[in-house]
């Protein structure tokens, strides 16, 4: 894969190799989670893996081709089939690879990489035992060499590191050795030493790009991982907790109106039942998801007015506008909830204590993607800053179940002796009437608490591994130093050779250093510039005549550099380099008395490491940008695939807990027969259980459920409140029992307990009124004291 000297007087570079995957894998699986899946089955490490087996295809061709010239010229004519097979095999066997890495699976890949990586060795060893003469003067660079790059970092893609770099440095003793046996040069040793350690500084790049992209791709994997069952568990958390309010505001503007207007005997047994069977007919529609999507503005004002006059017989509904062709269920739900609950509010309490008839209305606004339902009356009104927090009526039933709806919102005004006006509104979001822009995987991976946001880039690989860029960096100046003196007749008081490396060497340490990506333009410029001086000394410091073969050692270097600067994102830049070091090499060529065509010969090897240096840094890019739309598309999806399956279970559960308690005093109340008095005491208990449930999910556990209902039963008024939030404590073992034993106790009085937010000393408070009053603060180990 490296291009070597095919005249006395050229030295060329071996082609920056495409970095790898994680670190002795082909791929990694990523591990299972709840919430999260892979629904391609895909991972950074796998496909990345792919795009380094084509690049190492492309690469095969490209020095294929450029080694053609020197075997026609080596052509060992004693075993013509075996010569040809070995070209054949060398270039064709990593090319079908490219051709076939995003066909075959990666274990059938695996294994043609690891016959490429064994055979090389091989075909070293037959050279050095067959072909050990040296070879004529001009051409005595074995064309097996130009392609050692492709074995080396075939191995690096699928070996451990460990291997990877023994591999590496086997290869570059074998290729010095090689070298130094065929050389036609007067110091052969000399030419096979300077070779190994080309050899070695080219491999220690490639092989050290090729595994810190590896733990690139698979630290990228790690983090999608992670930041995918982040946001999948922030989804299902989400949609539990909405799916929970929108059963609970069910539960109390349906279920607990429906029990207590029975069991308080407040209204005719002909209203209970038709509340009854509405209830047990919103109970099966959430149990069957039946229903459109969507519905008309038309439809949704019919069922508004339909709602008022079953609420309230003298209520003024006014459609101003209807221009809405389509409204989604969802937000039809939580309109004519959120106004059924704040009607039925005023039905109840608006005339309570007034002087004169209360007036009601209904207006309804639909305009442009956007609706205004208000809900208005002259009553007593009330004080909204002493409303308690318990109270579900307002902050549940109207405010939350609006709020849950994207785009909705709830506003309340209301003061003593002023009426109550509630002003419904919904606004089309900008996602629902066109796609909203994607939130990068950058973005989402800053989101999440810990996760790294570094971009998988070979500029990252350089920039972010500093013991890498060191190691390249000694490397550098170590193999350049030991060509800069060797090719250095004599060192004089203007030692020009020297002084190129020194200029390259800097270039080297600016090129390799932490950097934005792109690359700073100023820092490019002044690589470039440097890389400029170091060809214009070696201009004046070569001389005519026959010279060694790494006297033209500084194109590789340059070319090295040029490669590097392409991975850090100046392709155009590098390119220009690149013509400038060419017209240099004509120059140099025209001016130690060579052709032009010698010239261009000269530069034109380089030209194929900086193009497969840029094939591949582009193609990486393409990557980045493709994995980074793949993984946005998979966190949409699985979110979507949480927050679904989320919501049902959830609804499964309260539908369950639902039925189990509700459902069979519901169907008794469809019948307008006489209800017994201890029937309706049944109906108040089991009205009372549902609102524990509703405001006291964490207490709502076996013994505090049975002993709050014997408690009632002896009556006793239990209040039982959670102030967690989202943030349930893990376990109410002790506190349960500490409840239940102060419940069973009681034959009159009042009991409130409540949960305290966390972060709190104390677990909850139970505050007992019988007789006189206690208030006893349970610690989160269970003791009790007495305040």
């Amino acid at each position: 894969m490296f291009q070597r000297p095919a005249r006395p007087s050229s030295e060329t570079d071996a082609p920056l190799r495409p970095p790898t995957v994680g670190p002795g894998t082909d791929s990694t699986t990523t591990p299972a989670s709840a919430h999260v899946a892979e629904p391609d089955g895909v991972s950074a490490t796998e496909r990345l893996t792919r795009m380094l087996y084509l690049g190492v295809g492309a690469t095969a061709l490209i020095f294929g081709v450029l080694s053609l010239d020197a075997f026609v010229r080596q052509f060992y004519f004693p075993f013509p089939i075996a010569s040809t097979a070995i070209w054949v095999f060398i270039v064709g066997l990593p090319a079908a690879l490219g051709f076939v890495s995003h066909v075959l699976p990666l274990r059938v890949l695996r294994r043609i990489a690891i016959a490429e990586g064994l055979t090389f060795p091989c075909i070293l060893g037959w050279w050095l035992i067959v072909r050990s003469e040296p070879l004529p003067l001009g051409v005595d660079v074995p064309w097996v060499l130009m392609l050692s790059g492709i074995p080396t970092v075939t191995i690096a893609i699928i070996a451990s590191p460990w291997t990877a770099r023994s591999y590496a440095l086997l290869a570059s003793i074998a290729s010095g050795v090689i070298r130094g046996a065929t050389s036609a040069e007067t110091q052969p040793l000399l030419v096979g030493l300077q070779d190994a350690l080309y050899m070695l500084l080219l491999s220690i790049v490639l092989v050290g790009l090729t595994l810190t992209i590896r733990r690139s791709a698979a630290r990228v994997d790690s983090e999608e991982y992670v930041r995918r069952a982040a946001e999948s568990e922030l989804a299902a958390r989400g949609a539990q907790r909405a799916e929970r309010q929108t059963i609970n505001a069910l539960v109390h503007d349906s279920v607990l109106s429906t029990l207590l207007m029975a069991g308080l005997n407040r209204v005719s047994p002909i209203v209970v039942a038709r509340q009854a069977r509405s209830t047990l007919d919103q109970l099966n529609a959430l149990g069957t998801h039946i229903g459109p999507d969507a519905i008309t503005g038309e439809v949704f004002a019919n069922r508004l007015r339909q709602q008022c006059e079953q609420l309230a017989r003298q209520v003024h509904v006014t459609i101003l506008r209807n221009d809405l062709t389509s409204i989604p269920a969802p937000v039809l739900h939580a309109l004519l909830g959120a106004a059924h609950e704040a009607l039925r509010n005023s039905v109840a309490a608006a005339g309570v204590g007034h002087p004169h008839e209360v007036h009601r209305r209904v207006t309804l606004s639909i305009d442009r993607g956007a609706i205004h339902l208000a809900v208005t009356d002259d009553g007593v009104g009330f004080d909204s800053t002493k409303l308690p927090d318990h109270r579900l009526g307002i902050t549940e039933s109207i405010v939350g179940r609006m709020q849950r709806v994207q785009g909705g919102s709830a506003v309340i005004t209301s003061r003593p002796g002023r009426g109550v006006s509630v002003d419904l509104f919904w606004i089309r979001p900008v996602a629902a009437t066109g796609a909203a822009p994607g939130v990068s995987t950058t973005a989402l991976l800053a989101r999440t608490s810990g996760a790294a946001s570094s971009p998988l880039s070979f500029s990252a690989a350089i920039g972010h591994s500093v013991h890498m860029a060191r190691v390249v960096v000694a490397l550098f100046i170590v193999v350049h130093s030991v060509l800069a003196v060797a090719n250095s007749e004599n060192i004089t008081l203007m030692p020009l050779g020297i002084f190129a490396f020194l200029v390259l060497s800097t270039a080297a340490i600016l090129v390799t250093g932490d950097a934005a990506d792109p690359m700073p333009l100023v820092r490019t410029v002044a690589v470039l510039l440097l890389c400029t001086v170091a060809a214009g000394l070696m201009y004046f410091h070569i001389p005519s005549g026959h010279v060694g073969p790494f006297a033209h050692w500084h194109l590789g270097a340059i070319t090295l550099l040029l490669v590097v600067l392409v991975a850090r994102g100046r392709p155009g830049w590098a390119w220009a380099g690149y013509a400038m070091m060419a017209l240099s090499a004509i120059a140099l060529a025209v001016h130690t008395g060579l052709t032009v065509g010698d010239g261009v010969m000269q530069a034109s090897r380089h030209a194929g490491t900086l193009l497969a240096g840029t094939l591949f840094s582009v193609a990486l890019r393409n990557f980045a940008r493709n994995l980074n739309d793949l993984y946005r598309d998979r966190l949409q999806r699985e979110t979507l695939v949480a927050r679904i399956s989320a919501t049902t279970s959830e609804r499964q559960a309260q539908l369950a807990r639902l039925n189990a308690m509700a459902r069979p005093s519901l169907e008794r109340l469809t019948r307008t027969d006489p209800v017994t008095e201890f029937q309706r005491g049944e109906f108040l208990l089991v009205e009372a259980s549902l609102r524990d449930a509703i405001r006291a999910r964490c207490l709502f556990v076996e013994p505090i459920i049975g002993a709050a209902r014997a408690a009632r039963s002896r009556g006793v008024e239990v209040v039982l409140l959670d102030d967690s939030g989202d943030r349930p404590p893990a376990s109410v073992v002790l506190t349960a029992r500490i409840v239940s034993d102060e419940l069973n106790r009681l034959t009159s009085g009042r009991v409130t307990v409540r949960v305290l937010p966390p972060g709190r000393s104390e677990f909850a408070t139970i505050i007992v009124e019988s007789g006189q009053s206690r208030l006893l603060l349970v610690g989160r180990d269970g003791t009790v004291r007495e305040a």
